[in-house]
């Protein structure tokens, strides 16, 4: 039990949320009217202003805002959902069941404990899905009892929302509510296995686990460019099941649309926060491109097009969404008024 308790420390040691403004769609642009987190916030402890502030005293650690935000402003410290996946892979074919749940008590029966289940969005359920075909039970039989009950209903509503569109997913995943129907059993952890569970979190966790440094300011640059982990999940997918992906393309992925009012002036590109917008340079000069794969949907790019000139539709009917698209006519084609 200790050598099980050591591993769960690296996934479910840090419980504060941590913002980075320049994530935030409306820290990019001041007219955008996001309002995922403030929206799925019950404690009114998130304000944006001038800045993207968490109350700590009204805060419950819910991790609503961390699945709500298309963009990633929110994120869970030390916390690495990859690690978890790779934890209940390990030992799906050595009980009857992987049970996942939350460490808000020592005594929850879970393989895997993490923070706050409302972390859960429907990308990170769909991951857990595919990479455990074996299936799944998450452990909410104290989920009603807690301050955060509220997040059952929400994360009962993703789940209804996943399984209605019929993505043809390998794995089931079950929210249980009464203790009778767990299904737990102790996989055990021998010295060989606990020290290769050790070897699979990241290096970022281990090094945070023995020795962490809080005094290094963390990087928040509105010119980088990040793909948003829930998008980085859904390509995962899209790769591992390489088949029967055209559900998947059509609710989670996004296309967008150029007229021929755009001027190539590229501002979007700068306002993109995914980099699922960039300009090629070819002999015909230069394109604006696009690629689904790295869109998350945000609609920056048609809020902040001054000409109104970019069209954002849900859906990818592509060949292939991890690719780059030309937009529109060249800047070339432009000069000379041929498309």
């Amino acid at each position: 039990m200790l050598k099980e308790k050591i591993a769960d420390r690296f996934l479910s040691s840090a419980k504060s949320i941590e913002t980075d403004r320049s994530r935030c769609l409306r820290m990019r642009y001041n007219r955008n009217s996001c309002s995922e987190c403030t929206g799925m916030c019950r404690s009114g402890a998130i304000t944006i202003h001038e800045d993207v502030h968490i109350l700590a005293d009204n805060c419950t650690e819910c991790m609503l805002c961390v699945s709500a935000c298309p963009s990633d402003c929110f994120d869970i410290q030390s916390f690495d959902f990859h690690s978890v996946l790779v934890r209940l892979r390990r030992i799906k074919n050595l009980v009857p069941v992987p049970v996942l749940g939350c460490n808000i008590k020592n005594d929850l029966q879970a393989h895997v404990k993490t923070p706050c289940l409302g972390f859960l969005s429907e990308e990170h359920i769909l991951s857990l899905s595919v990479f455990l075909d074996t299936g799944l039970h998450i452990n909410m039989t104290e989920c009603g009892r807690c301050k955060n009950s509220f997040i059952v209903d929400v994360i009962e509503e993703r789940v209804k929302n996943i399984k209605a569109r019929n993505l043809n997913l390998p794995g089931n995943i079950s929210l249980i509510n009464d203790g009778k129907n767990l299904g737990y059993g102790d996989a055990g952890y021998d010295r060989r296995g606990f020290f290769s569970t050790v070897k699979n979190l990241t290096f970022l966790q281990a090094a945070e686990f023995f020795e962490r440094d809080d005094t290094v300011p963390a990087s928040q640059s509105y010119s980088d460019k990040k793909i948003p982990a829930k998008r980085e999940f859904l390509n995962r997918i899209l790769a591992y099941k390489k088949s029967n992906n055209s559900g998947l393309l059509e609710n989670y992925y996004f296309t967008v649309h150029a007229s021929e009012d755009c001027d190539n002036c590229f501002a979007c590109v700068g306002m993109c926060p995914s980099g699922a917008l960039k300009v090629e340079v070819t002999g015909e000069g230069r394109k604006l491109s696009f690629s689904s794969a790295l869109c998350n949907g945000c609609s920056l790019c048609h809020n902040f097009c001054f000409r109104g000139a970019l069209r954002i539709e849900k859906g990818f009917s592509g060949v292939n969404p991890f690719e780059y698209v030309s937009l529109h006519i060249s800047t070339n084609d432009r000069n000379t008024g041929e498309y």
